[in-house]
């Protein structure tokens, strides 16, 4: 799989583009995290508008080289009338809806989009993971430790969690609270252990690197 990203977004300085980018993060996400090995040749990105006043632009296609896009209509007024659960809905009927249209164009298989949505469905429109879906033991084997992270419609939290050496959770602290558009650099973070009772956690996907120390004593 070559996708490296499904943007749904509003139309470029449409009023609502600001509230409405902000809360398409986590489903869009949630949906790319199910497509596992999705063949799409070269394509990097596929990329949802959606607007209330297309015109005659409405459903219209674009093909950029490695990025595919289509618009599509919403009632933002509608859309930010309901809760946040039935947000999500709408949501993922969006970036599904564009999703299959850009699949019919490109003559890509649909099943494998099919069997996504209905996952997105069965996780209850919840985005939560262990970050690279591992833990890692302390150089003693006392402890193991891990991020995980809650990706949601209104907010971006991770928590550190700390287990013991027969996998029961012993500790966990929230670590980052951020707004979910902020969200994507957590595929870049690392960890490891410095000593038995130190982890260092980094982020590589700023130009400015961070770095955190977490002490477990």
């Amino acid at each position: 799989m070559s996708l490296s990203q499904i943007d749904l977004r509003a139309k470029f300085r449409h009023e609502y583009s600001a509230r409405f980018n902000k809360e398409s993060w986590c489903i869009s996400e949630l949906y790319w995290s199910f497509l596992g090995d999705y063949q799409v040749g070269k394509v990097k990105k596929c990329l949802i508008i959606v607007s209330d006043d297309w015109g005659e632009e409405l459903n219209t296609y674009t093909n950029w080289n490695d990025c595919k896009g289509v618009n599509l209509d919403l009632n933002f007024e509608k859309y930010f009338s309901y809760n946040n659960y039935h947000r999500k809905e709408i949501l993922l009927k969006m970036i599904h809806s564009g999703m299959m249209i850009i699949a019919n164009k490109e003559g890509w298989e649909v099943n494998q989009l099919l069997d996504t949505v209905n996952l997105c469905v069965k996780a209850k429109l919840e985005y939560k993971f262990l970050v690279q879906n591992k833990l890692k033991s302390s150089p003693n084997r006392q402890y193991k430790f891990g991020l995980w992270c809650e990706w949601d419609i209104d907010e971006f939290k991770v928590f550190w969690i700390l287990l013991d050496k027969s996998g029961k959770e012993i500790r966990r602290e929230l670590f980052i609270q951020d707004s979910p558009s902020f969200g994507e650099f957590i595929y870049y973070v690392g960890f490891k252990w410095v000593d038995n009772n130190t982890v260092l956690i980094n982020d590589d996907h700023r130009s400015e690197k961070r770095a955190w120390e977490i002490k477990i004593d």
